[in-house]
């Protein structure tokens, strides 16, 4: 078990024997330890450790006042796994003991050890009543099944048991990852003289090594690990759940703050918007109403702000869980799944607590339909959660979406792997719905262009991208294209795109009079009236007749013979068979007028449409075949 690290958090009223316990535990005077001047990086003041018996070396949190105990259970909370409940059997279960169990609970901190201190002060008879008495006040919290220990620290009575019954709990502990991204809440900040300044905390998650480029957030400042240090020793690396001493050079103590986070990269973003699913505590002095100002901690950081509430004005005594939102003054950093608690600041109380289930919220309307939006977000799986992320924006990158989600690299790999997240180029993701509904989108878009343009071949591609410019992000619409074109849906032609199926053709409300202009177009062989003429008397309207004409140069059925004429392929086509036949070499204008009978009108456009199509080659007044 050497390679598991955990914490273990002291709670209970004061004067209940929390440092005495502590002492007995680890041989550490933390009190002696708060007053000491520091010489060296070391683990914080208040802070223990406790070796056990397979080596292992656990962390023992003393925390001996009520503030301190709020800020330092709630700034080690992704690192507190057990709490000892102290409870001094001359008192038994006191006011503070109380709201310690509130914050366990609203921590949702699960394994839990009481403590029975001062067993001297009670007769060894009354001591199991003293037992029942502590259980019965118990009931319903998580040390309602917690195993029990009588204590008498000044002797070291019951201190191997107690040992023994952390190890037997912590062995039963799930052990945190070093897989997620480093994440570090500053709790305490110093400068040594010669080493410059140093940080410590409670490792979240992920791992840090010794020369690691890190960042302070939410300045952003750039720092770099030099030194690390683990229960007073150095050490080259330090992991989820260990205390650490991080020597930062190159940054002074001032620019730091507690509640920052030390961090590796840039997955995670500082915010002041936070949506939150909320218990609150079932006697509160007061209603707590709609926008109160509280105190929120999360992490190390102690920040005001305000509550909002999108489906009530108020909250009394209520046990339900309650999704809101809180608007803070200054920035901090966070993920979905931080807990946190919130104190009304007077008078001074906890009132409730929860988790993080939105790092950065946005502004919501009052009303049910918000409700149900966060509900979806608390309740979702990653699938829904990056679905909801994307819903507007489309197009992330992969640290944005972590910053968004709040999921894992390793989430978000898996979302890859199962074809649920879609890698759009190589910096941008979609979701497969977001991905699903552009493919369609664009899809309906070639349709209703067919339907509109039957005559057109086909739709620019920069006609599609202008479409869709401000609904949909370019990188999707023409990630969107290729797919539907690598799938055979649609096909492209030079600049044009358009169903795989599609083939042009005459609207069926026109198809009558296009069909007349064609059949004049045809009669009219080399000497065709102009063809505006011929929409004229077919009474077709003007967009019609000119897509009419581009449709039938397009298909290869007409030639323009300037800007008035239009002559039929075939006629042209015969034409050549029957002047080759005749003149085999060149062609000179009188030939031509002589055996196909134009007019000049005609003749000389005809002559320069062979030009146009490299049939002929002209030199001075005759021409050649190419």
């Amino acid at each position: 078990m050497t390679d598991k690290h955990y914490t273990i958090g002291m709670a209970g009223h004061i004067d209940h024997g929390k440092t005495t316990l502590t002492k007995a535990l680890t041989g550490v005077d933390t009190d002696r330890l708060k007053e000491e001047k520091e010489r060296q990086i070391s683990i914080e003041l208040g802070y223990a450790p406790l070796k056990m018996a397979d080596g292992s070396l656990l962390s023992i949190i003393d925390v001996p006042g009520h503030e301190r105990f709020i800020r330092q259970m709630i700034a080690g909370v992704s690192g507190i796994d057990l709490v000892i409940l102290v409870v001094a059997a001359d008192e038994g279960v006191m006011p503070q003991t109380r709201e310690h169990l509130e914050i366990v609970k609203f921590l949702q901190i699960q394994k839990g050890i009481i403590a029975i201190t001062k067993k001297d002060k009670v007769e060894e008879e009354f001591l199991e009543l003293v037992k029942e008495e502590i259980m019965d006040e118990l009931e319903g919290s998580v040390f309602q099944h917690a195993p029990v220990v009588f204590i008498d620290s000044t002797k070291n009575i019951g201190i191997d048991e107690l040992k023994a019954t952390i190890l037997d709990q912590v062995n039963n502990i799930t052990v945190k990852q070093e897989s997620g991204e480093f994440r570090l809440p500053i709790d305490q900040v110093f400068s040594i003289k010669g080493q410059g300044t140093v940080v410590r905390g409670t490792i979240m998650e992920g791992l840090i090594r010794t020369d690691d480029e890190l960042q302070i957030l939410p300045s952003g400042v750039p720092v770099k690990a030099r030194q690390l240090q683990v229960h007073s020793k150095m050490v080259e690396k330090a992991m989820a759940g260990q205390r650490v001493a991080v020597n930062l050079p190159n940054i002074s103590a001032e620019d730091i703050n507690r509640g920052d986070v030390l961090v590796h990269s840039q997955t995670y973003e500082p915010t002041d918007v936070i949506d939150v699913s909320l218990k609150f505590i079932k006697k509160l002095q007061y209603p707590i109403k709609q926008r109160s100002i509280v105190k929120v901690h999360i992490g190390t950081a102690e920040v005001m702000g305000k509550i909002i509430f999108f489906d009530r004005n108020e909250i009394n005594d209520s046990g339900e869980e309650v999704l809101c939102q809180l608007r803070l003054d200054e920035k901090i950093t966070a993920k979905r799944g931080d807990k946190l608690i919130i104190r009304r600041p007077t008078p001074v109380e906890t009132v409730g607590g929860g988790w993080v289930i939105q790092a950065k919220g946005s502004k919501y309307k009052f009303g049910q339909n918000t409700i149900q939006t966060l509900q979806k977000v608390k309740e979702g799986s990653p699938e829904e959660r990056v679905y909801q992320v994307l819903i507007n924006r489309k197009l992330l990158e992969m640290n944005e979406l972590q910053k968004e989600t709040g999921l894992s690299q390793k989430e978000l790999d898996s979302l890859l792997e199962a074809g649920k997240l879609i890698q759009i180029t190589d910096h941008f993701f979609s979701g497969l719905e977001d991905v699903k509904a552009t493919l369609q989108q664009v899809l309906n878009y070639i349709h209703d262009f067919h339907k509109h343009n039957p005559l057109k071949a086909g739709v620019a591609k920069a006609e599609i991208l202008s479409h869709f410019s401000n609904s949909i992000p370019r990188n999707l619409v023409e990630f969107a294209l290729k797919s539907l074109q690598d799938e055979g849906k649609i096909m492209r032609h030079e600049s044009l795109l358009f169903d795989a199926d599609f083939n042009p053709h005459f609207p069926p409300s026109w198809k009558k009079r296009m069909e007349q202009v064609v059949s004049r177009l045809e009669e009219g062989g080399l000497s065709p009236q102009p063809y505006s003429e011929y929409g004229r008397d077919a009474g077709l309207p003007e967009k019609e007749l000119r897509e009419l004409q581009h449709y039938l140069i397009k298909q290869k059925r007409m030639y323009a013979l300037d800007d008035k004429y239009l002559v039929s392929v075939k006629h042209v086509d015969n034409s050549i068979r029957e002047l080759k036949k005749i003149y085999p070499e060149k062609l000179e204008l009188s030939g031509v007028k002589e055996r196909l009978g134009l007019s000049r009108k005609y003749l000389i456009p005809f002559m320069e449409l062979l030009d146009t199509l490299q049939i002929t080659k002209r030199e001075d007044s005759v021409r050649y075949w190419i």
